[in-house]
């Protein structure tokens, strides 16, 4: 649940935005984190109107609630100032300057500074727990506090901040909370491919990914390319329905499959699934939902539970629907895989196409290697695979020419002979045809016509 207010920067919006606040918890039953939320957000809405930019184009400053039941709930004040925070250690008790930020240290449980997409300022969020209680405002602000440098985020009192998760990428019962203490797979990437929407412990295993593999970022940016042109050429194709499984974190700019798919199409429906509490956080922000675009917080290795969501019972299964697999694979293992591509295919209707884009184990070995033993050593399942593997999960599918493919890393320029020249593949299945049914020339060849073809 989304709820923001524009309010122009000046002092008589302070309490109009402490009331929005309010009256909004309200209505979504967050009675008991009323006081500290409208507390925080009052002290951003005062740095908002204190420190706004004279010449900006924009003067008013937006606020804006996000609520993930159970799990957090997000405050955001974006205004026209650009320059990002700096926290007092210790502020005097009469010293205003800095107190805000204080008060934010103290009450939120993480809190980061971003620029704004548009360019015209900053973003100030901050976390709170969903099912935190009122409590007296410390006297001193956390001594490991950090003052954030813009873009990157930086948390406040990250030992005692949530619950610690599982191992990621192997479905449970329970969905993971919110921690921003671990790395995330969604938030490792975005740092990976320059986004702000990452933690210290997702910039640190980011770190170590790039130094094993300096071309990680450009193969990201690859992948995703290839998944937007596939989602196009779909749209163009007359299917209309996208399940985005395995969404990741909304891109603030555009590149989302909602523009690829309604560029061509505008009529199409999408719908956002994802396990990460962050992402289905971001999509609700980024997002505003409607009968076009909708979200869904599964699990898909739970894919009879995912496929009973009302997000996704909300398509058409009367006409054809494509399902993304967008670099998602690699983060389950092999029964996990076939059992989410066996469901789908019993579940889907006729004419409906599988799109997977998949990392590739066979592209730099070395390379390959050392990614799934630095993700190993985080505590999550990396899994690339070969293309007689991924032929082997998809062996119960029909394979769309031109078969598997390699997607390119154009321009890359091999130092050493380590960088690879692709980093991962990409194909399109269809749901197979009954085994008494008439030969169409028309049909596409089968995974046994065209599975081994890659294209480099």
């Amino acid at each position: 649940m989304s709820a923001c207010l524009a309010l122009p920067s000046r002092t008589e919006s302070v309490p109009q935005a402490r009331r929005f606040v309010t009256h909004q918890l309200e209505a979504w039953g967050c009675t008991e984190v009323q006081d500290s939320t409208a507390l925080v957000c009052s002290e951003l809405a005062t740095n908002a109107v204190t420190h706004r930019e004279p010449h900006a184009a924009a003067q008013d400053f937006l606020v804006t609630l996000t609520f993930v039941p159970g799990e957090a709930l997000i405050v955001q004040v974006a205004d026209s100032n650009p320059r990002p925070p700096v926290p007092k250690a210790r502020p005097q008790a009469l010293d205003e300057s800095g107190r805000g930020l204080s008060i934010l240290t103290q009450m939120a449980d993480f809190w980061s500074a971003a620029p704004r997409t548009d360019g015209q300022g900053k973003v100030i969020s901050a976390y709170l727990r969903a099912d935190q209680n009122d409590t007296d405002l410390p006297a001193q602000p956390a001594a490991n506090s950090e003052p954030p440098h813009s873009p990157e985020l930086s948390p406040a009192r990250a030992g005692d901040a949530v619950k610690r998760t599982s191992l990621q990428g192997q479905g449970g019962d329970e969905l993971p909370p919110l921690d921003f203490s671990r790395p995330a797979v969604p938030r490792v990437c975005d740092y990976i491919v320059g986004g702000t929407d990452n933690f210290p412990a997702d910039r640190a295993l980011g770190k170590q990914l790039l130094a094993v593999a300096p071309w990680l970022g450009q193969a990201a940016e690859a992948a995703r390319d290839r998944g937007q042109r596939t989602v196009g050429e779909l749209a163009s194709r007359g299917i209309v329905q996208f399940l985005d499984l395995g969404c990741g974190l909304p891109r603030r700019r555009g590149r989302n499959t909602r523009e690829a798919a309604q560029a061509v199409r505008p009529e199409s429906t999408v719908v956002y699934v994802d396990r990460d509490p962050s992402v289905h956080a971001h999509v609700r922000t980024v997002f505003t939902e409607t009968p076009r675009e909708l979200e869904c917080h599964a699990d898909i290795t739970r894919t009879e539970r995912l496929l009973a969501h009302p997000s996704v019972a909300h398509l058409d299964r009367t006409k054809p629907i494509a399902v993304l697999l967008h670099e998602v694979l690699p983060w389950i293992d092999d029964d996990q895989a076939r059992h989410l591509l066996e469901t789908l295919r019993t579940w889907l209707p006729g004419g409906s196409v599988v799109s997977f884009v998949h990392a590739a184990a066979d592209s730099h070995p070395e390379s390959v290697r050392s990614l799934i033993a630095v993700y190993r050593e985080a505590g999550i399942l990396y899994r690339p695979r070969t293309v007689e593997q991924l032929l082997s999960i998809a062996a119960r599918w029909d394979l769309e020419d031109p078969g598997i493919t390699a997607v390119p890393l154009a321009g890359l320029r091999a130092v050493g002979g380590r960088e690879p020249l692709y980093a991962s593949y990409s194909f399109t299945t269809r749901v197979p045809r009954p085994k008494n049914a008439a030969a169409d020339s028309s049909t596409p060849s089968s995974a046994s016509g065209t599975g081994n073809k890659v294209a480099r």
